[in-house]
């Protein structure tokens, strides 16, 4: 995979064209017609910083899509691809995503 005026190119041609077709990074995740090893390289361009949104870091905008993502979204999505590769594994899976407390939430469970 390149980088070649603001395109990312791929080693297969058709890629490129692909790319278009997802607006969130679980939908890469999900297409049958493309190798793991070539999502798990899309979703790390997606969460590289060089695709970070100016202002505002959290998001990404991977050329070719739509609008940015958020960076969880792509986090979320390269996990799930990880459980997916190790379900054809003998490997366990990786534990599930825990959900952070916000200040609210850990305020309330502290004083119960």
């Amino acid at each position: 995979m390149e980088k070649h005026n603001d395109t990312l190119l791929f080693k297969k041609p058709h890629r490129t064209r692909a790319m278009r077709s997802f607006t969130f990074p679980h939908q890469l995740v999900s297409d049958p017609s493309i190798e793991a090893e070539e999502k798990r390289a899309i979703l790390a361009a997606w969460a590289s910083d060089a695709h970070a949104v100016d202002s505002l870091p959290v998001l990404r905008h991977l050329p070719g899509t739509p609008f940015p993502v958020t960076f969880s979204s792509i986090m979320n999505a390269m996990a799930e691809l990880d459980r997916l590769s190790c379900a054809n594994e003998d490997d366990p899976p990786p534990p599930p995503r825990i959900k952070r407390l916000g200040a609210r939430e850990r305020t309330h469970r502290e004083a119960a």
